[in-house]
């Protein structure tokens, strides 16, 4: 069993919903350009998809 539930929730989540919550992120963290820059947020999906995946021996 995986112990960070954080890091399973994310990467069971799909693409859709990942990239709403790096919308959300941006939208609410930044109040800047980020928010409106579509290559930070992309940054930020493939951030959830490097801490969701599972280290060695790890399986969800």
């Amino acid at each position: 069993m995986y112990s960070n539930k954080l890091a399973e929730a994310l990467a069971q989540a799909s693409e859709t919903d990942k990239v709403e919550l790096a919308h959300f992120l941006a939208n609410n963290v930044d109040n800047g350009e980020h928010a409106k820059d579509s290559a930070f947020v992309r940054g930020l999906v493939a951030a959830f998809d490097r801490f969701a995946a599972p280290r060695k021996g790890e399986r969800f």
